[in-house]
């Protein structure tokens, strides 16, 4: 369920400068106005109405010192004050044009270039004229409708109305829409105290809205205002409304939202979409509303401004008594959104998310293609999380790590077929390492079958055969410590230089500072299989695309791909052994969380030019927790 919650939002801007037509005084007259020179004394009125004016239409401004020049202050004040409420002015630049005509000694007109900036549409721009009249010794602005926009008069009044195009789609890779417009409801609730204590435990209860806040909002809400709470599908809605029917003080309202086909698919990368805030606002360019809906997450954030196009909106001279329209004095055209094509593949994106379904425990899982980097699943479950680990998350990889061990032993001369020994423990300089996942020392072997079984201790055994800076390099060659640049928040991974034998030992395993996200590991699988290091691109066009680092040493890209393949047909990836030409590597890692030691379970590996990762928060292991996962998710596609 997709939540909108409202919130005022301020913008502020700073009003136009304003540049006199004409100057303060003639050049012999020592900088003082001549109040028996009638142009002089014209303009001058003029020009600080004008500035008047200016600030009364600034955010938060005032039409006192404009009224105050007016031979109507009392009335004029309010008039200037509708007018920009009307048009929703966030500023305004008002600048008088030449001379003033004056006919007589005490009557002098002048005209007056008016651009205002209307919230959410466009600068309208219109010439009015000012009248200076002499009353007493003081010229004064006559108290004129049309002193702010021809043909206002005493009655007429100007109407704005704004129009939004329909939000663009975001596209999965063959162009089919991800989202599209579908019917929304906004819930919520009136203004003050209408609604009851069980109006509020109702919109806790059914709709996950915090009732007590919903309660101080609206006791703090103008008189009449609807203060929304939650948006939700239209088809929510009809389940729920029998809930509501008898409850005091709900309000609903209709509208349309950009959304995916349900309210959890691809919910972490798609993002969501809510009433803009001062935060988003920002975000969503000098044409957005405040009752707008926009981006807050995900690619709906980063797409704002492309996906909303630009609203259009016009501007009707009404008369005053019988409402009707007298001509549109202002029209400007709003333009469509644009798609944005992304590399997901919609049937991917659903298998990844019933496979995760099926954790009971946090999970995410990515699907990478080898062959270009192209992001074709990114899902986390088992329920929807606006939070998207699957990229962001900074995990220790465990003994998938072992992929990069692997090739950084190769790197010192080692082959597969090399002997590792495994023992119970190995100690190194005090710290004693042991194996997971209830392995047994088999004693003689190969590196090939310490991959195979996932033994720490062969590994850890040739630490003294890295230099410092052994495992940071060999990373490296699998794209770790990049920054991805994707269109929306990824984390590369990192595997700094270790500080002594003991850190690149819990290194060579994936333990102590080395972290990588799931999509990190997901791009180590497709490294192995494509031989290349890639970026991942989520956007084609917009991400950075093409190799992350060197090719792998055609002999060290070989032995992985062999070596990951035996660990599924005879290691600890044999959960997979059903699924086709899998080649995978399962993994381990200990975590601290509240003070307790628990461990999360990863896989990864790739299947023909697919490569994927899973982690499961809280799994007892690789092969327990993430392998049935994957199984569930190689088995709904070929």
């Amino acid at each position: 369920m997709e939540t909108v919650k409202r919130t005022a939002a301020i913008v502020s801007l700073s009003a136009l400068l304003i540049t006199a037509g004409c100057s303060d005084s003639t050049p012999d007259s020592g900088g003082k106005t001549d109040p028996n020179d009638e142009k002089q004394a014209s303009a001058a009125v003029v020009k600080a109405f004008a500035a008047g004016w200016v600030k009364a239409w600034a955010p938060d401004g005032k039409p006192t010192e404009a009224a105050a020049l007016t031979d109507a202050p009392a009335t004029f004040g309010p008039r200037l004050d509708d007018v920009d409420s009307a048009l929703v002015a966030q500023s305004v630049a008002v600048t008088p044009q030449g001379e003033p005509n004056c006919t007589d000694g005490s009557n002098c007109t002048q005209e007056l270039a008016v651009e205002a900036v209307l919230r959410g549409i466009g600068t309208m721009k219109w010439t009015s004229t000012a009248t200076a009249v002499k009353t007493g010794d003081a010229w004064k602005i006559k108290a004129s409708g049309d002193t702010i926009y021809p043909g206002l008069g005493d009655a007429n009044y100007l109407k704005r109305v704004r129009t939004l195009p329909a939000r663009a789609s975001i596209l999965d890779r063959t162009g089919k829409p991800l989202t599209s417009n579908r019917p929304v409801v906004i819930i919520g609730v009136a203004s003050g105290n209408k609604a009851t204590a069980a109006t509020y435990a109702a919109f806790t209860k059914y709709l996950d809205v915090d009732g007590t806040k919903l309660w101080n909002r609206a006791k703090s809400s103008p008189a009449g205002q609807f203060v929304d709470a939650i948006t939700i599908r239209a088809e929510e809605w009809d389940t729920l409304r029998p809930k509501f029917a008898n409850l005091p003080g709900v309000l609903t309202m209709g509208g349309t939202q950009s959304l995916p086909e349900s309210s959890t698919f691809g919910r972490s990368v798609i993002g969501t979409m809510k009433t803009a805030t001062a935060e988003t606002l920002k975000n969503a360019g000098p044409t957005a509303s405040t009752q707008d809906q926009v981006g807050t997450t995900g690619l709906q954030y980063s797409y704002q401004q492309q996906l909303a196009g630009t609203p259009g909106g016009t501007v009707t001279l009404r008369d005053g008594k019988t409402k009707m329209a007298i001509k549109e004095v202002f029209k400007q055209e709003g333009k469509a959104g644009t798609p944005v094509r992304t590399t997901l593949d919609t049937n991917l994106q659903r298998y990844a998310e019933a496979a995760l379904a099926t954790s009971k425990l946090p999970a995410s899982l990515v699907a990478v293609q080898a062959s270009t980097g192209q992001i074709l699943a990114a899902a986390n479950g088992p329920t929807a999380t606006n939070y998207n680990r699957a990229f962001q998350g900074h995990y220790a990889p465990g003994s998938t790590m072992k992929v990069v061990t692997s090739a950084a032993l190769m790197g010192t001369g080692l082959t597969a077929s090399s002997p590792l020994t495994c023992s119970n423990t190995i100690n190194v300089f005090g710290k004693t390492f042991k194996n997971y996942d209830g392995l047994a020392a088999y004693g003689a072997g190969t590196m090939e079958k310490a991959l195979n079984q996932s033994c720490n201790t062969a590994f850890i055994s040739q630490h003294g055969r890295l230099p410092a800076d052994g495992m940071t390099k060999a990373a490296a060659m699998f794209g770790f410590g990049q920054d991805l640049k994707l269109s929306i928040p990824a984390y590369g991974g990192e595997v700094p230089a270790p500080k002594d034998d003991v850190a690149e030992a819990a290194s060579m395993i994936g333990q102590g500072t080395v972290t990588a996200s799931p999509l990190q590991m997901a791009m180590v699988a497709g490294t192995v299989k494509n031989g290349t290091a890639l970026k991942p691109v989520l956007v084609p066009g917009k991400d950075p695309a093409g190799p992350a680092a060197a090719a792998l040493p055609p002999a060290t890209a070989n032995a992985l791909r062999t070596m990951m393949r035996t660990t599924v047909t005879g290691g600890t990836a044999k959960v997979l052994a059903a699924n086709g030409a899998v080649s995978a590597k399962t993994g381990t890692a200990e975590v601290v969380s509240n003070g307790k030691v628990i461990t999360n379970g990863w896989m990864v590996g790739y299947r023909g030019d697919v490569a994927f990762a899973v982690i499961v928060e809280g799994g007892a292991s690789g092969a327990k927790a993430a392998g049935p996962i994957l199984k569930n998710f190689l088995t709904r596609f070929k």
